[in-house]
């Protein structure tokens, strides 16, 4: 049976909550069964900075193909949202147009203005080779499981090649919400992302492109209105790991706001990032990276702290709370 993992797309970036669900892991080894991550709210005490309580926390679960299957938000204490994944492919995918089809036959009163966006999408692809995704809302508020349904479903089509390229995600109502559109080149790359609307208005295009000469990767991001509003350039060792990231931004008129330079060390950390204004030939801030690992080599704490540089000597910011981030995994 084909696994929607094994056919997943090389990069799911974060996007606009309504048009994209990201459904795969963060890519780490060892294989993990949950990630949980924490965002502190450093407190100050003298000169000091305490790492203080949790502010945010994002918890995953994931499967052994790295594809998510439950994930969690907190506010603090506060459970914001709770979600579980359910994944479905083939004759299971097909099964579930079939229910549709019979219960329309036990509605009487059922018309052509009546059928739902998932009716047509389950009669026009009815022959093809699709899965479907189903987001379930996991609060404790909602009751039994077996009880609950879909709060989305997110129906995915294949190309030749094996990669999705194309999911259609509908709403509780089995509303269309959106169309993503994937794109690849002769060597199967991901080359092109455009996320649509029901009516087929674009609310935001990625374009990937490959440099072998410069060892580089670039990512743009486009608004609605096909602007630029995000670059970020990767490049990349001799070895495949990441040396430095740029991250560009861009106002309505495409004209630079900032732009961060990220350092990274041997195995592709962050180290230093400098943060310029617009084209400011000079760094407005620049900051420090130090990390906690766990035995199996995968960092359990990141400081993120301002630095200040006089007379050559990088120095902390003490003023300036540093960012804390926190780790926890359980392997399989």
């Amino acid at each position: 049976m084909r696994h929607p993992a094994l056919f997943a797309l090389l990069f799911f970036l974060c996007a606009a909550a309504s048009a994209e669900t990201v459904l795969k892991c963060p890519v780490l080894t060892p294989k993990t069964r949950t990630l949980k991550i924490s965002r502190m709210e450093p407190l100050r005490r003298g000169k000091k900075w305490l790492d203080g309580s949790p502010r945010s926390v994002n918890t995953v679960s994931c499967d052994l193909y790295g594809m998510k299957t439950e994930e969690a938000e907190y506010d603090g204490k506060t459970l914001v949202l709770r979600n579980s994944y359910v994944y479905k492919e083939k004759d299971e995918a097909r099964a579930l147009c079939d229910k549709l089809k019979s219960e329309e036959k036990l509605t009487t009163t059922f018309s052509d203005e009546a059928q739902s966006s998932l009716d047509d999408f389950c009669r026009k692809y009815r022959k093809k080779d699709f899965g479907v995704v189903q987001v379930y809302d996991a609060s404790p508020s909602q009751g039994r499981e077996t009880a609950r349904k879909p709060v989305r479903q997110i129906f995915r089509l294949y190309a030749r090649n094996g990669f999705v390229s194309e999911e259609h995600a509908f709403d509780p109502f089995m509303n269309l919400e959106s169309v993503t559109l994937y794109s690849y080149d002769k060597a199967n790359n991901l080359t092109e992302m455009i996320v649509n609307d029901p009516e087929g208005r674009q609310l935001k295009r990625e374009t990937y492109t490959w440099n072998k000469a410069t060892s580089s990767r670039t990512e743009s991001v486009y608004d609605q209105n096909n602007e630029l509003h995000k670059k970020t350039i990767y490049e990349m060792r001799e070895d495949g790991t990441l040396r430095r990231k740029v991250i560009s931004a861009y106002d309505s008129g495409e004209q630079p706001v900032t732009r961060n330079e990220i350092y990274c060390d041997a195995k592709g950390r962050p180290e230093k990032e400098l943060a310029y204004d617009a084209d400011a030939a000079e760094p407005k801030y620049e900051y420090d990276y130090a990390y906690k690992y766990d035995p199996k080599g995968n960092w359990i704490e990141e400081r993120r702290a301002r630095v200040i540089v006089y007379n050559g000597n990088r120095l902390q910011d003490t003023q300036y709370a540093p960012e804390i981030t926190r780790r926890e995994f359980l392997y399989y």
